[in-house]
């Protein structure tokens, strides 16, 4: 079997994911204390890991284009 992260979604993107089957994920969604709606999920692969490298990429070039000139837009 293999190894699987869980995490849990929240607001707008279960509100999208419910759009697309709302027979099957309707049952599955919980609401928070603020009425925000929930929905625990099981990843065959760690998501963290893509956001993870796609902050290192900016943060390499962010530096790159500052060690340039450039500046950011206020």
């Amino acid at each position: 079997m293999q190894n699987t992260v869980k995490m849990v979604l929240e607001s707008t993107i279960v509100e999208h994911i419910v759009k697309l089957k709302l027979t099957i994920y309707r049952k599955y969604i919980c609401y928070n204390k603020k009425g925000m709606p929930m929905l625990y999920v099981q990843l065959k692969k760690a998501l963290y890991c893509m956001l993870q490298s796609a902050l290192l990429f900016w943060k390499l070039l962010s530096d790159m284009l500052i060690g340039r000139g450039f500046t950011y837009n206020p």
